[in-house]
């Protein structure tokens, strides 16, 4: 079974009948659960590291597009929550090879956490949304002083 393929089985089976969401969660703090884990992101990745992020995304991502979250709760994700991000994610994290055992059980984890989440757990939904954002893909930000010292030698 491929990875596509295994996510939607995955997604499909685990999460089916996840969409009527509990109100002990706000959904409003995704956003905010996804920027805590951001903040602590390596941004650099080894090959088992890749692959558990893209375990994760590939869960999100298909949770996403098979709507285990409802339509309120989809509107409530920032843009980095939604399925082309996901999508994106997926194949960015992937795309040196992935380490299937570290993948099968981050998406495990994953699941676990969003099905106690979609249940009103608020641990589990900090976990799951913080584990996003430690799998950001968002590059880091470079300072001017270093550009300026590259614009320097290149000028000479």
């Amino acid at each position: 079974m491929n990875r596509r393929t295994w996510g939607l089985a995955l997604c499909s089976v685990a999460l089916a009948g996840c969409a009527a969401q509990t109100a002990e969660v706000n959904w409003n703090l995704a956003g905010h659960a996804f920027t805590a884990g951001e903040v602590v992101a390596p941004m650099v990745f080894n090959r088992k590291d890749a692959s558990r992020c893209a375990g994760i995304w590939m869960l999100h991502g298909d949770a996403v597009d098979d709507a285990a979250f409802s339509l309120e709760v989809h509107r409530a994700f920032p843009q980095e929550l939604r399925l082309p991000y996901a999508i994106n994610a997926v194949r960015f994290f992937g795309g040196d090879g992935l380490n299937e055992l570290a993948y099968r059980e981050a998406a495990d984890l994953a699941e676990s956490q969003l099905r106690q989440a979609l249940a009103g757990d608020r641990e589990a939904f900090r976990h799951y949304f913080e584990a996003l954002g430690r799998c950001s893909t968002k590059p880091e930000a470079v300072g001017d002083g270093a550009g300026d010292a590259i614009d320097a030698l290149a000028g000479e």
